[in-house]
């Protein structure tokens, strides 16, 4: 059998850098056009430009210890942030499907094999009670042949008694 997931897993893997440039040179291609859906892409990219660049400022300052002062983070020009804001979109996005599907078969995996166990379990627990059900029929069972051992004792002595009595009464008869 094909494995169709894997194989779609390892085909979203490959090519999902040349998609993302593709996204990107399209962005950077159609930044003049006019319409709405191209205007809102652009601006959400240079807002993201823009906060990633806020961001790093903010670390880079940590870094040196100079968190608990005030400061001013000049916002980029549209064009810079633009260009930050579609590299940052194109690694979030390899990261996604480089890390993203593996986490889902992960989790997938995981849900079936819990699945799997849960369905072992019910087994396992039908098996133990017909197990039960069965040692108390055999320990009826059991009960039940002592009683008939004691009924063919008793039987036996009965017979051998009858018996003893008959030759008794038939040794008095012929006597």
């Amino acid at each position: 059998m094909i494995p169709f997931k894997k194989l779609a897993s390892l085909f979203i893997r490959t090519f999902s850098k040349p998609v993302a440039n593709l996204i990107k040179r399209y962005a950077l291609n159609n930044s003049n056009n006019r319409s709405l859906g191209r205007r809102i892409v652009r601006n959400g990219f240079i807002f993201l430009g823009n906060r990633y660049h806020a961001l790093d400022v903010y670390l880079d300052r940590v870094s040196i210890g100079q968190s608990n002062q005030q400061f001013f983070i000049k916002p980029l020009t549209d064009e810079t942030a633009f260009l930050k804001g579609t590299d940052l979109f194109s690694d979030v996005f390899i990261y996604i499907c480089v890390l993203g599907l593996p986490l889902y078969e992960i989790i997938r995996q995981s849900n079936e094999s819990a699945l799997k166990e849960a369905i072992y379990d019910d087994k396992l627990h039908k098996l133990s009670k017909e197990v039960e059900e069965l040692e108390l029929i055999e320990s009826k069972i059991k009960e039940k042949q002592l009683e008939l051992a004691q009924l063919d004792k008793i039987l036996i002595e009965q017979i051998s008694q009858t018996n003893h009595e008959f030759q008794q009464q038939l040794a008095k008869h012929l006597n």
